[in-house]
């Protein structure tokens, strides 16, 4: 017997629209993560590019003294 019991046809597919519209915001945000974790990793790259030009270059300016 289901007495006080409502049933809703369409209740899936709406349940199922919101389940795939949550998958895609949480694509969009993990691949703004890896976008933030590949800059990270490029500026930390560029940064010791930088840090080791000017170690060689200080002893290249000292060497000729």
């Amino acid at each position: 017997m289901t007495v006080g019991r409502i049933y809703d046809g369409g209740e899936l597919g709406r349940l199922e629209a919101t389940l795939k519209e949550q998958q895609s915001e949480m694509d969009k945000i993990d691949n703004e993560e890896s976008v933030k974790k590949s800059n990270v990793l490029r500026y930390a790259i560029i940064l010791g590019g930088v840090a080791v030009t000017l170690v060689l270059f200080n002893y290249f300016v000292n060497r000729k003294k």
